[in-house]
């Protein structure tokens, strides 16, 4: 009985220490959006943190969601001219029912890290064996030059991996 009990709370002490550098993924500031209801449609993207001012045809976006510590502001006016406002949308977004605008604008929280929580994670994330070539991966190292190419061009040719099951 002793013995038992003795082997149950090592195993539930060794599962509280297993992972003690858990964190939320996403970057502030980054949105994906869709031009239909519940991020679908035929035109979705995603788009890294750059506080920019984005011009859309009006009601383009359908739906919007800021990643974790991000937020997002739709404007009457393709300028994201303050007092122009329709709507602030924060993590985890709207699948529906936004405003017709012309321009958004996204940022990270007044509180949030951004260069600092990208680069912790990219140091200290566990790296799972179903994702081969995440970011600090050395298959995404040694592919570095190429992705990076890819990038710069502006994914001419499409966004195809260079190995089946490898996310760059």
């Amino acid at each position: 009985m002793i013995s038992t009990l003795y082997v149950i709370i090592i195993a539930l002490l060794s599962m509280v220490a297993a992972r003690p550098n858990l964190q939320r993924r996403g970057l502030p500031g980054a949105v994906y959006y869709c031009d239909g209801e519940n991020f679908s449609g035929k035109h979705c993207t995603w788009l890294e943190p750059n506080e920019v001012c984005h011009q859309l045809e009006p009601g383009f976006i359908k739906s919007l969601g800021p990643d974790p510590d991000g937020t997002c502001t739709l404007f009457k006016d393709a300028k994201c001219t303050a007092g122009q406002e329709l709507m602030t949308v924060r993590f985890p977004g709207k699948g529906s029912g936004l405003p017709d605008s012309v321009a958004f604008k996204c940022s990270p929280n007044s509180n949030s890290r951004r260069e600092g929580t990208v680069e912790l994670a990219a140091k200290t994330l566990d790296l799972d064996d179903r994702l081969a070539g995440g970011v600090g991966s050395m298959e995404r190292v040694e592919h570095l030059a190429e992705i990076v190419r890819m990038e710069e061009d502006g994914f001419s040719e499409g966004l195809i991996g260079l190995k089946k099951k490898v996310y760059y």
